[in-house]
């Protein structure tokens, strides 16, 4: 598939879902997506293995759930860096539009998995 193809079935399909809010992709700050990435990004042990410096992808995929001020979430994000790739999988709860983390963990590309925050 040529590159120009791809991009204009990106703009064909991306457009719609951002401009309506679906899957959670426009409206990210009702998500803990960029809470998430702050406290992986400057993890030493992130940045050692996928190597600085880390970045997370704009974008990413999962389930919300919310009612009220409460809400749960689980997302993966992608994640780069300059030694190789992985994916930040979250798993967080929202009470009184507060965040909390059950689970930050990190999986490299390689199979290295590193938990920032563990599941309890």
């Amino acid at each position: 598939m040529s590159p120009t193809l791809k991009w204009a079935l990106g703009a064909l399909v991306g457009l719609p879902l951002m401009c309506c809010g679906c899957g959670g992709m426009w409206f990210r700050g009702q998500f803990p997506h960029e809470e998430a990435l702050a406290r992986v990004v400057n993890h030493q042990q992130v940045i050692q293995t996928l190597g600085a410096p880390v970045s997370g992808s704009f974008f990413f995929s999962g389930t919300t759930q919310a009612r009220d001020d409460n809400a749960v979430a689980e997302m993966q994000i992608a994640l780069s860096g300059s030694k190789q790739d992985g994916v930040l999988h979250v798993k967080a709860v929202q009470t009184s539009q507060v965040w909390g983390f059950s689970r930050l963990r990190v999986m490299a590309q390689d199979g290295k998995v590193i938990n920032v925050v563990a599941e309890f």
